[in-house]
């Protein structure tokens, strides 16, 4: 039986395998996924008459949206698919369409709660 370890990538252009981690990098990436599963997601619904200004598309792997897809929001109020967008918050905390940072919003979030 071989078991796969999983591939991070400590900046955008790195990437390695998690038993190659510094313990720093295993603390940021921890600390990023934390960050990620506080992001708020839902399912996709085009709306009744589906002709509404709605985004159809993911803009990550260039897809569109099925009724009942997994999706997330980011506070720029973008939806990407959860998959999608969460492998690319692993690599650069922003947002793919409005390169807004994303972790200056959940930040903020956090410090008010």
């Amino acid at each position: 039986e071989q078991v796969s370890v999983p591939v991070y990538h400590p900046t955008p252009s790195q990437t390695r395998l998690a038993t190659q981690l510094t313990e720093e990098e295993q603390i940021r990436i921890a600390q990023r996924i934390g960050l990620i599963q506080h992001l708020p997601k839902g399912v996709y619904d085009p709306g009744r008459d589906g002709s509404e200004k709605k985004i159809r598309e993911c803009v990550i792997c260039m897809m569109d949206f099925v009724y009942g897809d997994p999706i997330r929001f980011l506070p720029c109020m973008h939806i990407y698919h959860l998959d999608c967008i969460d492998d690319w918050l692993m690599r650069s905390f922003t947002c793919p369409s409005c390169m807004e940072p994303v972790d200056a919003a959940l930040l903020s979030s956090y410090e008010t709660n």
